[in-house]
């Protein structure tokens, strides 16, 4: 018999700040973005996206059946009787921008599959279970973007480990759009987080990552979350400072001059998103700001307002 599949929709996830430093002893913060998402739908092999999706499905299920302890935990059966229906996940999130796309679909299965799923379990059990299954997808999952996809909930990130879940709501009265700039360049992450472990044996380079960037990130978060306006502001443009300063390779070329001009025209500030290298750039400006202009003709994309 057929199960029933929810059309419940999972939005992706954005690393508002913490890029490659949250093992460094800096604070995160992931959030959810209602910009970008999926749902699970049925369709036919004319779409090629459809097609896609519903084979990456079919190997997500054969690689749970492979590994012992997760075949226990899934119901692997309805999963590949779906995928022979033609199941796949009808997303709008771009593969290699840094938003979670594989945590989307991840959160969706373990939603629509999970055999068991506690009332109780803690942040960290979750984050593991989730993790596990993203695996798949990475070859080595930290769990955070399934997590937020799964909760739809801001997770505050201590030293790699969810601290807290909760929901971020905008200010009305804001003070600054956080926005998204497409670079146009999707990315593999993994290049760039070896690229960055290998410049932290530079001691010169961890010197600048443990001394100015983790405090500057740690008090952004906090600024951010105790609606310190000023404070946060401050950190934003020295983070976007120390990353043209210290990681330009993370920076496509093409776009070192806008980034510099945000930050003597102090009309928006730019930082690196996710793994960085592409994909989506993060940026903050005042809210009376007309950094859309500023950036023509490139497409900007608002996405929050704090």
């Amino acid at each position: 018999m057929a199960t029933r599949v929810s059309r419940k929709i999972f939005h992706s996830k954005l690393l508002l700040f913490g890029e490659h430093i949250i093992n460094r002893g800096a604070r995160g913060l992931a959030v959810p973005l209602s910009n970008y998402n999926g749902c699970f739908r049925f369709g036919t092999s004319e779409s090629m996206s459809a097609a896609e999706s519903n084979k990456s499905l079919e190997l997500l299920a054969n690689y749970i059946i492979y590994h012992t302890e997760l075949d226990k935990l899934y119901d692997t059966n309805a999963l590949l009787e779906d995928v022979e229906r033609g199941l796949y996940f009808d997303s709008n999130i771009p593969q290699g921008y840094g938003l979670g796309s594989s945590g989307a679909l991840v959160a969706a299965v373990y939603f629509q599959y999970k055999k068991a799923k506690k009332k109780n379990t803690s942040l960290s059990d979750l984050k593991k279970e989730l993790a596990a299954l993203e695996s798949y997808f990475h070859g080595k999952s930290s769990g955070i973007d399934a997590i937020v996809c799964y909760l739809n909930k801001a997770v505050l990130l201590d030293k790699g480990e969810v601290s807290e879940a909760f929901s971020f709501t905008t200010n009305p009265q804001a003070r600054f759009k956080v926005f998204l700039l497409n670079t146009r360049i999707a990315r593999q992450t993994s290049p760039y987080v070896n690229k960055f472990l290998e410049s932290c044996k530079n001691r010169a380079f961890l010197r600048v990552v443990e001394k100015s960037l983790v405090p500057s990130t740690n008090i952004a978060i906090s600024s951010l979350l105790n609606s310190k306006y000023s404070e946060l502001w401050k950190s934003v443009k020295i983070i976007s400072q120390l990353h043209l300063d210290i990681l330009p390779d993370f920076i496509p070329n093409q776009f070192h001059e806008l980034w510099l001009r945000g930050l003597l025209t102090n009309q928006y500030a730019l930082k690196i998103c996710g793994a960085g290298g592409g994909g989506f750039i993060i940026g903050f400006a005042p809210a009376d700001s007309d950094y859309k202009t500023l950036l023509a003709p490139h497409e900007v994309v608002e996405v929050m307002s704090v």
